[in-house]
């Protein structure tokens, strides 16, 4: 069933396009989004394919990057919008191909993932999504294009971990319809050649990017029901209880309505299961990744729509229950993760260029957050230094697992390891969060043969300090 384009569409995706545009253009690239462009910038092809074992991501967003990074193109504004479109086309595949009334399609437009994580925050994420409506939408059709099915399903294991769950359910789902087609010689000896060859490529690529070690890995694998908690739960006692009755009646309803419908009921149970296993197991996640319950939820009902004769009544019942489940989305954390939308990347990389003294001096990064800046600084020209790795900051994943700076250390500065980052030539000064802490006009740390003496520069927002470092003998009175 396809939708018309109605005076409601244009309504609502005018609002959305609206809203999403002025948060993206006026969003500044937290870490991990930097993280990314940097990578973008300073690896070749084959460096970022080494380098996914430890991002848990694969490298397809890393790809689409690189001639605005390795350029310097407009940054953050090309990488954005360029992550906005994804999220846009994704919207209007759903408005025009999936089988859902006005209402859900509403609530699922304006909810959290797809008004305020999706279209802004310039991840791997927005173009997973795309690719996996893309696939849902032309899953029962796709013996008729088997070349172009598979080489979707390649593209798509290949945007991220959280895609590459719904892109190996559809793999092994039209794997299995393209061997009966095979068999029933509804499919050409070609294509069907072609069409496992795109596969393997596709598997061969995850192998080479997530295979074999990886212990570099950064993530933590426990805290998953805490995460998932602070997601979800608002304190809010009227919304938290609709959600929850929501999600309950969900987790009931949907398995045994898929159960007429197999192929629906491996595809929901293996990416929502895989999912959960991840969280567990191996990585607890954070926002980003809890989103893909919802949109695993959402394909599997569109599927099941398209494979299956349902009753009006049932699909009644699922229509608003699906609804439901992305209304609570509506009011649910539209302004989750504020550092995330109000990173003040900018506004800090500003600070330290427009003040001639600090810009003439070398900038100690304490925290890996701050590294956010670099993009704004043209980092190749700024004399910055990392504090946990005491060496220029760049894209290396381990400089965020140093023991000095685990997350789980709260010892703070070590002057052994400050001494390494401080420049001989220039005055030094380190970015430390302060949180609106009420600091000394002076204090210090000390080693066995000197003391680190810091004295405050700026205070930025009540929330970071610049302070001005100074190493003396320790025998020296202050």
């Amino acid at each position: 069933m396809k939708s018309k384009i109605s005076k409601t569409f244009v309504v609502f995706m005018s609002l959305w396009v609206i809203i999403t545009l002025l948060r993206t253009i006026f969003h500044q690239p937290w870490f991990d989004e930097t993280h990314a462009y940097m990578m973008a910038k300073e690896l070749s092809l084959l460096d970022i394919i080494a380098q996914m074992k430890y991002e848990g991501h694969t490298f397809i967003w890393y790809l689409l990057m690189m001639p605005f990074a390795k350029t310097d193109f407009c940054y953050p504004y090309a990488m954005l919008l360029m992550n906005w479109g994804f999220a846009f086309a994704s919207l209007i595949i759903l408005w025009k191909n999936a089988p859902f009334n006005n209402f859900t399609k509403f609530a699922i437009t304006f909810s959290y993932p797809f008004l305020a994580q999706l279209p802004v925050i310039a991840r791997c994420y927005a173009i997973g999504v795309l690719l996996l409506f893309v696939l849902c939408n032309s899953y029962k059709d796709a013996l008729k294009h088997p070349i172009l099915y598979s080489t979707c399903v390649t593209l798509c294991a290949n945007t991220s971990v959280m895609a590459l769950f719904g892109a190996v359910a559809f793999g092994f789902l039209y794997a299995f319809d393209l061997i009966k087609g095979a068999i029933a010689g509804n499919v050409s000896r070609k294509d069907f050649r072609i069409s496992f060859v795109v596969l393997a490529i596709g598997a061969v690529l995850i192998l080479w990017q997530l295979g074999g070690s990886n212990s570099g890995f950064f993530g933590v694998n426990n805290g998953f029901i805490e995460h998932f908690k602070q997601f979800f739960i608002n304190d809010n006692l009227l919304l938290d209880t609709f959600n929850c009755v929501v999600l309950a009646l969900a987790i009931i309803f949907y398995p045994i309505y898929f159960w007429k419908e197999k192929r629906v009921l491996f595809f929901a149970g293996f990416t929502i299961g895989g999912l959960i296993l991840t969280f567990v197991i191996k990585y607890a996640g954070w926002t980003h990744h809890y989103i893909f319950f919802w949109i695993y939820l959402l394909i599997s009902v569109w599927m099941f729509y398209v494979l299956s004769e349902s009753n009006r009544v049932l699909k009644l019942i699922s229509d608003i229950l699906i609804s439901l489940v992305f209304f609570g989305l509506i009011f649910n954390h539209i302004t989750f993760s504020p550092g995330y939308y109000h990173s003040g990347a900018k506004f800090l990389a500003d600070i330290v260029f427009q003040d001639k003294q600090l810009a003439d001096s070398r900038i100690i990064l304490y925290s890996w957050a701050d590294l956010r800046i670099l993009p704004y600084t043209n980092y190749e020209n700024l004399d910055a230094m990392y504090y946990c790795s005491a060496k220029k900051p760049d894209s290396d994943a381990s400089l965020s697992v140093s023991p000095i700076c685990d997350f789980d250390n709260e010892g703070g500065l070590y002057p052994t390891w400050l001494e390494k980052s401080l420049s001989k030539e220039k005055t030094s000064y380190i970015v430390l969060p302060i949180e609106g802490k009420i600091l000394p006009n002076r204090f210090y740390l000390e080693d066995r043969n000197f003391k680190m003496i810091f004295e405050p520069y700026k205070i930025i927002n009540k929330t970071y300090g610049i302070f001005k470092v100074l190493k003396i003998n320790k025998n020296l009175q202050l």
